[in-house]
């Protein structure tokens, strides 16, 4: 509600104006020395209408706003159209002329709307005089809706207000959410998963050393050689000596 009371009202207040011609018509009296003589704002068709058009056109720029008291992003709006944004005009195909000021100020809304009001008068008169209008044959502007009394328009105050209570929601939630946040005991980690398990991987079978063979020993066949026969060492175990076949033959035999 703070925003609703800081923003300043706005005053609204309007007046409709339609074109009319003068009670002679466009044409002036039938005179030898005057025949001829038309108003070329009523030469058209629908010449009313093309007329409001006109002024409407060369009333809407900037320069003229500022001259009317509402300048560029000052605190008053105006608008001037034929009515179409008059939501209480059914019709906009008449020469309606439709002003509309909105000010902070019902007294500089007031000011406003008089002054573009009486622009509409100079401005019908200044065209048809450039034309070479006869000044009976004028096209003159009435009020069909008087000024209106300035009304308080509160529907900005509510925007902001309600804009106000949206952010300052989000505001608190996201505080609340903060607090809670920080408040909250921190939840262990969960643990890392376990490694997955090595693969063995089978060790390299060492070959075999070579084993060298042993030199032959030479052996005596003869009969005065030794009755027994030594053979080397294997391995490094020693071996006794084994009695020679014949030689053990023989002895049995002498026996």
């Amino acid at each position: 509600m703070v925003v609703y009371a800081v923003i300043p009202a706005h005053y609204t207040t309007d007046v409709s104006l339609v074109l009319a011609t003068p009670v002679n018509g466009g044409t002036v009296p039938s005179d030898r020395t005057k025949q001829g003589l038309t108003n070329p704002f009523l030469s058209f068709n629908d010449a009313l209408k093309t007329g409001a058009s006109i002024v409407i056109l060369s009333m809407n720029t900037q320069d003229v706003w500022t001259q009317l008291g509402a300048p560029k992003d000052g605190p008053t709006e105006i608008t001037i159209d034929d009515g179409r944004s008059n939501p209480n005009v059914l019709d906009i195909n008449g020469p309606y002329i439709y002003i509309r000021v909105d000010s902070e100020s019902p007294r500089q809304a007031t000011a406003v709307l008089m002054a573009a009001r009486e622009r509409v008068a100079t401005e019908l008169f200044k065209w048809q005089k450039a034309l070479g209008a006869p000044p009976n044959t004028f096209i003159t502007s009435t009020d069909i809706v008087p000024p209106s009394t300035p009304e308080a328009d509160y529907s900005v105050n509510w925007q902001g207000g309600i804009g106000g209570a949206v952010l300052c929601l989000f505001l608190g939630l996201g505080i609340a959410y903060g607090v809670v946040t920080r408040r909250a005991p921190k939840q262990p980690e969960p643990p890392a998963p376990p490694a997955p398990p090595a693969v063995p991987v089978a060790a390299p079978i060492a070959a075999p050393e070579p084993v060298e063979a042993p030199e032959p020993v030479p052996v005596d066949l003869d009969e005065d050689s030794s009755s027994t026969m030594e053979f080397p060492a294997y391995r490094g175990e020693s071996l006794s000596p084994v009695p020679w076949p014949g030689k053990a033959a023989q002895d049995n035999g002498e026996g």
